[in-house]
């Protein structure tokens, strides 16, 4: 795989090569087509359980990355992948359903979620080595994020001098995917509830200068009414943290990495 360099860049395919644009890389990239592995018989049983069982996967992780698209510019690096083996981490912990139709129950199975990093050069744990407390109340509508005693100045591990931050918090409801039978010899894997049931929340705070002053910070994100989660779902907690390396008549200069996003909880 190669990456573009200069004035010229194209889409597509032309002998043997793919010219197309990373999302997670942000980056053009120029790739070429593999020839097919005559060892493989994809129309085995075994493979076909296995292609299908990787479709819920795929699934399941464009879900999370289109679920944190407010994100998207603190997000760095390939994230498909990593999320993708988180989901196939959940999979296998299904033990009732039958190979080839396993679940990704992630409202029972959520822990290897706990700690992901959506920024894989500066993950969230060492830009902030401060475990925020996140607590979500019994309907699991709300959800508030507090750092107590916060002191900026001394907290943050930033390669470069800031000089002001923002934090973002965002919640979602990430429904079971489960495996649902048309017939018996047809069906797909779907959410546990309809897409447009599962809510969706970005806040986005105020530009803070960095101190060495304590403060208490607290901000919070509901659900909308119509979308509160429901069984076989867990609501995912994402916090996101900006910097600025200064600030002129309210316009902040950030920084080039502009900072970091990671999941911080899970209910």
């Amino acid at each position: 795989m190669a990456t573009f360099k200069g004035p010229f860049s194209f889409n597509g395919s032309v002998g043997g090569f793919r010219g197309y644009w990373d999302s997670d890389a942000q980056k053009q990239v120029l790739s070429s087509s593999k020839g097919k592995n005559k060892n493989n018989n994809k129309d085995s049983d075994r493979a076909l359980d296995q292609n299908r069982e990787f479709k819920a996967v795929t699934y399941w992780s464009k879900f999370i990355r289109r679920a944190t698209n407010d994100l998207v510019y603190l997000k760095k690096g390939r994230l498909v992948g990593l999320l993708n083996r988180v989901a196939k981490q959940i999979q296998l912990m299904d033990h009732v359903g039958e190979y080839g139709y396993r679940k990704i129950e992630s409202s029972r199975f959520n822990y290897p979620l706990k700690g992901f990093s959506f920024n894989k050069k500066h993950l969230l744990k060492d830009i902030l080595p401060v475990e925020p407390e996140v607590t979500i109340t019994e309907d699991r509508r709300e959800v508030t994020l507090k750092l107590t005693g916060f002191r900026s100045f001394a907290r943050f591990k930033w390669p470069e001098k800031v000089a002001y931050y923002r934090i973002f918090l965002t919640i979602f409801v990430l429904p079971d995917i489960e495996w649902h039978a048309l017939d018996e010899e047809h069906g797909a894997y779907e959410p546990a509830y309809p897409i447009y049931e599962m809510g969706q929340v970005t806040v986005v705070g105020e530009w803070i200068k960095i101190s060495g002053d304590p403060i208490d910070y607290e901000m919070s994100a509901v659900f909308p009414e119509n979308q509160l989660p429901k069984e076989k779902s867990v609501v995912v907690v994402v916090m996101g943290i900006e910097f600025a390396y200064a600030m002129e008549y309210g316009t902040p200069y950030v920084v080039k990495d502009n900072g970091t996003a990671g999941i911080i909880g899970c209910f």
